[in-house]
């Protein structure tokens, strides 16, 4: 009877509100986690297409600009391509990328949006 009464009450307790997966054990990221510069981590940091993310929500790259927020269990991205496209001439135009974030590290993130999976790493 006791054991039941346990259950019930860890049942009833809240969750926190937004656990993300990191080295085996859930920890709630805070938005300024992701503040800072972003490269992919199979680039260098000094391109100017890496990530900046600023506090606040602004996001700029090279040839992107926008905003960000972080709601505790996605990470969004809505962002204006500024490029223009080589072959058509067309600008680029506005478009949204959202999804959770895993395997975070102090200095490295994995974004996913299916079926892809941004690995970025922290630049100084």
């Amino acid at each position: 009877m006791v054991s039941l009464a346990l259950w019930a009450v860890a049942a009833a307790m809240p969750m926190p509100p937004a656990a993300v997966q990191g080295q085996g054990e859930k920890a709630v990221l805070p938005a300024s986690y992701f503040e800072g510069r972003w490269a992919f981590v199979e680039d260098t940091c000094n391109l100017a297409s890496n990530w900046t993310l600023l506090a606040g929500g602004n996001f700029i790259s090279d040839d992107l600009i926008g905003s960000w927020q972080w709601n505790g269990t996605q990470l969004r991205l809505n962002l204006t391509d500024l490029a223009v496209d080589e072959e058509t001439g067309e600008k680029g135009g506005r478009f949204q990328m959202e999804g959770p974030v895993i395997d975070h590290q102090p200095d490295q993130f994995t974004l996913v949006i299916e079926p892809d999976h941004y690995k970025m790493k922290r630049c100084e």
